[in-house]
């Protein structure tokens, strides 16, 4: 099967992923019990696991010339993301988050954005962007120079060619430039929000509402992502909601950017609205499960074992459905899926 392309422009950063007990008062030690180091950035997650669900990928954003950006490209390797939109810049360091994990399965993030930021115009390659499938944008390439304005030529590239354009805004993002989001919302096909960023640009805290303000705007799918009320989506014929599945959660880190590439993965496959809710939900979930995001990020090989295993908690109605289609998804992905894993075929 012909595999969709998505081009993602945003942030490519370093994790350091510390578990603690608990925050330390201010002036005090704080002592981790477990540190890792992984590649991260909101893309990068997107982009992992998208590329594990038949998705071809291709990243624009800068990394710095040192042994951190040489780390990123090495880890990408085996999983064919296409990074010829990722420069090196020479005299930026590449980004780098630290998180802090309680036992709660909160996350704490204290980031260095770094080389992120030098993500200029000219550094744009249009051969990259032009032959993707649709162009997805994370809000934080919308924050500062010259990355913002890179954002904007790459939103009108995509214009230019008709391509559909997706946005996962994040909080932060919203917060620090209001005016800048309300300007690009418009320009959307596929806007991933939360319900706090959608009540802070538009006043709207209930969330039908703020999917009628969304989709007003011209966009073709709206998703809000709810942490642990669970998600709507919706288009303009229908709208769904899920509840969260239940899951014994370790660590929230990643598991919106992987609800975002559930949803890019149900709209450029054609998914329809109700299995892509019901795979972007799991995928959310399932990020929990783990510790850190990146590569830690779970793939297929877990997803659709979950989806049987909470099959018999849901009584929503259209979820046999979605399950049976997202099946027939999965067992086509041959060259992903593992030939062995029971219960696929």
């Amino acid at each position: 099967m012909k595999h969709p392309r998505v081009a993602l422009l945003g942030d490519l950063n370093i994790d350091t992923l510390l578990t603690i007990s608990r925050f330390p008062q201010p002036g005090w030690d704080g002592l981790a019990e477990t540190a890792s180091v992984q590649i991260g950035g909101t893309v990068v997650n997107t982009a992992v696991v998208l590329r594990r669900l038949g998705v071809d990928c291709a990243l624009l954003g800068s990394i710095g010339r040192d042994l951190w950006g040489d780390y990123l490209c090495q880890a990408l390797q085996p999983l064919e993301i296409d990074l010829r939109g990722v420069v090196k810049q020479p005299s930026c360091m590449t980004g780098l988050t630290f998180i802090a994990v309680t036992p709660d399965g909160e996350r704490t993030m204290f980031s260095y954005r770094g080389a992120n930021t030098a993500f200029a115009p000219h550094h744009l390659n249009t051969e990259v962007l032009r032959s993707a499938d649709l162009v997805h944008l994370s809000g934080y390439a919308l924050l500062a120079p010259p990355q913002r304005e890179t954002a904007f030529a790459a939103l009108s590239q995509a214009e230019a060619v008709s391509l559909p354009i997706c946005l996962d805004s994040g909080l932060q993002p919203v917060m620090d430039a209001p005016d800048v989001f309300e300007s690009v919302l418009s320009r959307v096909s596929v806007g991933i929000l939360g319900m706090a960023e959608v009540a802070y640009l538009s006043g709207y805290r209930h969330p039908e509402e703020a999917l009628d303000w969304l989709l007003g705007l011209g966009m073709t799918w709206a998703a809000l992502k709810m942490g642990s009320e669970g998600c709507w989506l919706a288009d303009h014929e229908h709208r769904i909601y899920l509840p969260a599945f239940p899951v014994n959660v370790r660590d929230t880190t990643g598991a919106g950017d992987s609800f975002t590439a559930g949803v890019i993965c149900g709209y450029v496959h054609g998914l329809g609205l109700a299995p892509t809710a019901v795979l972007a939900n799991a995928l959310g979930a399932l990020a929990t499960r783990v510790y850190g995001a990146g590569l830690a990020l779970p793939g297929p090989e877990v997803l659709f074992p979950y989806l049987q295993e909470i099959a018999p908690l849901t009584d929503w109605l259209p979820y046999e459905g979605a399950i049976t289609t997202l099946k027939r998804f999965l067992v086509s992905l041959e060259d992903i899926l593992p030939t062995s894993q029971e219960g696929w075929s």
